[in-house]
């Protein structure tokens, strides 16, 4: 039986192999200069690429790329009118896009896989349909761009295909502008996952290069770690390759830690879902047996990697705002130092939907698209992941009677109930026991799933559960319970604040539920 030791032992293991990885930052060259003479290497139409710096810094291997008739890059082009079978277009070649019947109104998405992966994928087909789906979308082309005859081990041969890849892809789009006779391309929307976010880039980067032509959008889902940490802007994905770069981060950590994604903000806007690292759902809910397929393994391990294309998937018809806010750091958000969505800590829909609202901000002088703006937000742990967030301020009492009763070690549950009586999921203030005494106040964000209106009242629960080897657990003559003074919640998509009190002051007694209401607080003492 595996663990998630085991595995992350074993991806490292498989990483290792693949990316003939080293303790040294250095290229090895070759021994001798005749071993390996070339620095440059040129592909027709698509250019040159050169092994020389910047290529070669934070990389311990360094490849041209192969030939694109060894990758036979396919591109793979879907309308609402051939939503099944796709009409094939060739990066060079300007008759099939004369015969493809695109519609120059647009917009035009290009959707593209990372490492080991190919255009087949399931989640870039329902990103695909998805996309062709949104209201007024009728004019919409998406094109496929699968390079998975590129995208197969060493790792380092990979990392250098995706820039021949994307010089092919540029060549493509400058047709389609060409041929439709399109003033500019700014409805044109490059979505990437891992090295794809990087595919991305160059796209972005030859587009300026070559034909003066500058994207609308790139958005780079977890853009790929390995090879592209702390490198200078032209060897990533960076906010200068289209007019608006989005990032989600959802695997940022290094990679002996199990982690594929970079952590540095390299967007105009970056978001860090759950702190951008580890993902809701992923650590729980895989589990390996012995004898399980290497795909079974990079499978268990890349939950969090991939979690990032599903959230952007989500994004496009979300079932709630899919909010995230500007604070100074993933710990200040949690600690509740980042809940109204005003001039200094302003909020922008994860996914989708980001630039209209980046747009805004932009026009009010709040944004400047010279720098990047991190944000930073709670999801679920399973579909639909979209959560609404609340700061929770608890007031633990100090009346004579709470004092008398002294601390309690336990869990706070809440339920949030609207005003047509849904309910919210239940949530815990703190996963694990907490230590509380008389007039203590407690900040917490929370993420609920949305009922569809702020709440009215809230039904608050203690969980208590005593430890043999914990004295404060202890509660032999008197109930476990609590005694809350207030609770308040502060809604950063709803913009509203609310507090509630127990009844008559009533102690929260443990597994039974309380209600606690607004008009209850007139009894505070």
């Amino acid at each position: 039986m595996y663990n998630r030791t085991s595995a992350t032992l074993m991806l490292q293991t498989i990483m290792v192999l693949m990316d003939k990885q080293n303790s040294t930052d250095v290229t090895n060259f070759p021994a001798s200069f005749s071993e390996d003479y070339e620095l440059e290497r040129c592909y027709g139409i698509y250019g040159c690429f050169s092994k020389a710096y910047p290529w070669t810094e934070h990389r311990p291997d360094n490849y041209f790329p192969v030939s694109p008739e060894s990758m036979a890059v396919r591109y793979a082009t879907f309308t609402r009118r051939n939503r099944k079978i796709p009409v094939m277009l060739h990066a060079d070649s300007t008759d099939k896009v004369r015969n493809a019947n695109l519609d120059p109104r647009g917009p035009f998405y290009f959707l593209t896989h990372g490492f080991l992966e190919g255009g087949h994928k399931l989640w870039i087909q329902n990103m695909a349909e998805a996309l062709l789906n949104i209201e007024g979308n009728e004019a919409a082309t998406v094109v496929i761009v699968d390079w998975r005859g590129g995208s197969q081990p060493p790792y380092g041969q990979a990392v250098a295909n995706i820039r021949l890849v994307g010089a092919m892809t540029a060549h493509l789009i400058h047709n389609i502008y060409d041929i439709l006779a399109l003033p500019h391309i700014d409805n044109f929307h490059f979505v990437g996952h891992s090295l794809g976010a990087h595919l991305g880039g160059y796209c972005g980067h030859e587009l300026q290069k070559r034909y003066n032509l500058k994207l609308g959008r790139i958005t780079g889902l977890d853009p790929a770690a390995p090879y592209f940490s702390k490198t200078v802007t032209l060897v990533r994905l960076d906010r200068s390759d289209a007019k608006f770069v989005d990032v989600i981060h959802s695997n940022a950590m290094p990679l002996y830690f199990s982690g594929f994604g970079i952590s540095e903000p390299i967007g105009h806007v970056d978001f860090y879902p759950n702190g951008g690292s580890t993902q809701p759902g992923c650590k729980k809910s895989d589990s390996l047996y012995e004898g399980a397929s290497y795909q079974q393994v990079v499978r268990y391990v890349g939950c969090n990697h991939e979690r990032s294309h599903e959230y952007f998937l989500e994004s496009i018809a979300p079932s709630c705002p899919f909010m995230a806010i500007h604070c100074e750091s993933y710990e200040a958000f949690l600690a509740g130092k980042c809940t109204n969505c005003d001039t200094k800590h302003f909020c922008i829909p994860m996914g989708y939907h980001s630039p209209g609202i980046y747009r805004r901000l932009q026009m009010g002088g709040l944004v400047d698209s010279n720098s990047h703006v991190s944000l930073y937000s709670l999801t679920g742990s399973s579909k639909p992941y979209c959560r609404v967030h609340y700061e929770v301020v608890l007031k633990v009492s100090n009346t004579t009677e709470s004092r008398k009763h002294g601390p309690e070690s336990g869990k706070l549950s809440i339920i949030l109930v609207d005003r047509n009586d849904n309910r919210s999921d239940i949530k815990y203030l703190n996963e694990d026991q907490k230590y509380y005494k008389p007039g203590e106040i407690e900040t917490k964000m929370i993420a609920v799933k949305d009922t569809g209106h702020p709440p009215i009242y809230v039904i608050v629960e203690w969980k208590y559960e005593a430890n043999l080897f914990n004295p404060m657990t202890w509660r032999l003559l008197k109930s476990p319970s609590i005694y809350i003074e207030y609770m308040k919640l502060s809604s950063i998509e709803y913009n509203t604040d609310i507090t509630v009190c127990p009844k008559m002051n009533k102690p929260v007694v443990a597994n039974l539920p309380t209600i606690m209401m607004t008009k209850y607080c007139k009894f505070r003492k």
